[in-house]
């Protein structure tokens, strides 16, 4: 016999509410993590509307250099540490 448990988190905010602020976490984020030539940066950022659904699209080039461990950085290429990102992000579904 199985026993199914649910359980529910009641939140504070509506579900477009939660949408803005999840944007607005990721946006102050990469800004936070950015800067001496390393970091995230935004190439495109556009609403999208189509069989997935309504969000936003976003395509981010990640330059990571000093985030790697120091030991590893000479043994592989330059652009190894950079990294294409395409993300489809339409609450509560995202694809990236």
């Amino acid at each position: 016999m199985t026993i199914v448990k649910e359980y529910r988190i009641r939140n504070n905010c509506t579900v477009e509410e939660y949408r803005i602020a999840q944007l607005y976490a990721v946006a102050k984020m990469s800004l936070n993590e950015t800067g001496g030539g390393e970091g995230v940066e935004v190439l495109k950022n556009e609403p999208y509307d189509n069989e997935m659904g309504k969000g936003q699209y976003t395509y981010k080039i990640y330059h990571l250099g000093s985030r790697v461990p120091a030991y590893i950085r000479p043994i592989i290429p330059k652009d190894a540490l950079i990294l294409h990102e395409e993300a489809w992000n339409g609450y509560p579904h995202c694809k990236t």
